[in-house]
């Protein structure tokens, strides 16, 4: 008899990702029915895979099995926020909130709630720094200038992402531009 189980997974934010947790399920005997990020379902033999192995293999690559549905509900909102901001240029057809609702169907004011409970910052906030965290990866690499880079973000102006930028890093971003050591975290690791 075959078991099929659906499984959510924290820290799936990469193609890279993807190929790591398809080698490590097919790894233990199961058949990848469907992946895509944050979310995989698999086939296998009933009685053949235990939860416990698919723990083990997951946090060996820094993922984490989610169980319970708030944090399957933070992590799918991440997940949302951060392929937003992923995709350049961010051209928002809808506002955040919008997008959220209508990818999630859950109304904007309980996920906001619950976001700001379970990680201690809103989602807007979030938001702004998985933009700035963006912002710093451009800077590095150097094909644009700063207005292209708020273009490529969607900031109405460069003034605009200059402010949020000094507000969160503490630093202008020709003063980033200017250090050695640049503090990058993967946007899977902002909070």
């Amino acid at each position: 008899m075959l078991e099929i189980k659906e499984l959510q997974i924290k820290g799936m934010v990469c193609r890279r990702c993807l190929s790591t947790v398809r080698r490590e399920l097919e790894a233990l005997g199961a058949e990848i029915v469907d992946l895509e990020l944050g979310k995989v379902i698999i086939k296998y033999p009933e009685n053949s895979i235990k939860t416990e192995d698919i723990e083990k293999a997951l946090i060996r690559n820094d993922f984490e099995l989610l169980t319970d549905e708030e944090n399957k509900t933070i992590e799918k909102i991440k997940l949302i926020l951060i392929d937003l901001v992923d995709h350049t240029p961010l051209i928002m057809k809808m506002n955040l909130s919008e997008k959220l609702v209508n990818s999630l169907n859950k109304d904007y004011t309980s996920l906001s709630k619950l976001f700001s409970r379970i990680e201690g910052i809103t989602i807007e906030k979030y938001f702004i720094q998985l933009k700035i965290e963006k912002a710093k990866e451009f800077i590095q690499y150097d094909q644009l200038n700063f207005t292209e880079v708020a273009y490529e973000l969607g900031y109405s102006s460069v003034n605009y992402l200059s402010n949020q930028f000094k507000q969160t890093t503490g630093m202008s971003m020709s003063e980033y531009k200017k250090l050695s050591d640049w503090d990058r975290k993967p946007l899977d690791r902002i909070l």
